[in-house]
């Protein structure tokens, strides 16, 4: 009889524990598929609930109502700039652009700001005030450097169009390659490879 009470115990215990499990499986099923439907939302800008967000006067795809955190794009400015740690402090005050998170840091003797559209979490702008000290870097790796930004800054779809040798600078501009949204203008410093400068042009510019 304690073995026939034992048994019917021992198969309830095993039911409440598959119940709670198939529970939690379907809670991370349902969630991992609504993170699959927002990326597929994002790759596929003609769906329906997808609009276009204007940071900076420059049209990017991003789901609709949906924007990124401070502390997000935080991480996304610390790791456009090469940063191993997170130096910026954020600013807030009026923006050059709207929607835009706006950052401030002190790097390398100059004043450093950063903009961050909230809508895709692509960099907008960036702006370092520094010195620049003599050339330690060559054409290519500069143009190298700049390309490696501009794959860390969220844009894609994009190639160099033309560039342009400064006092110990090089600008290079990026154009995209599928469709017409404007250009991008980043400025590499030679002298210790970080970026002095990123810009979103619109097609008026």
């Amino acid at each position: 009889m304690n073995r026939q009470k034992f048994a019917v115990l021992l198969l309830a215990l095993n039911c409440v524990i598959l119940a709670v499990l198939g529970g939690l499986l379907h809670r991370t099923y349902m969630t991992l598929l609504h993170r699959v439907d927002g990326l597929y939302t994002v790759i596929q800008p003609d769906q329906a609930d997808v609009d276009i967000s204007y940071c900076d006067a420059v049209a990017v795809f991003a789901p609709m109502q949906r924007t990124i955190g401070r502390d997000m794009a935080h991480q996304r400015a610390t790791a456009f700039m090469g940063f191993g740690r997170r130096i910026f402090s954020y600013v807030d005050c009026e923006s050059h652009t709207q929607d835009a998170y706006k950052f401030y840091a002190r790097v390398d003797g100059g004043d450093l700001v950063l903009a961050v559209c909230q809508r895709s979490g692509q960099i907008l702008h960036a702006d370092n005030l520094r010195e620049v000290r003599q050339s330690n870097l060559t054409l290519d790796d500069g143009l190298d450097m700049a390309k490696q930004a501009l794959s860390r800054s969220g844009w894609d779809d994009m190639a160099l169009s033309h560039f342009q040798l400064g006092d110990h600078t090089v600008s290079a501009t990026f154009s995209p390659i599928w469709e017409d949204r404007g250009s991008i203008e980043i400025i590499i410093g030679l002298d210790n490879g970080r970026v002095m400068g990123f810009f979103t042009k619109t097609l008026e510019a």
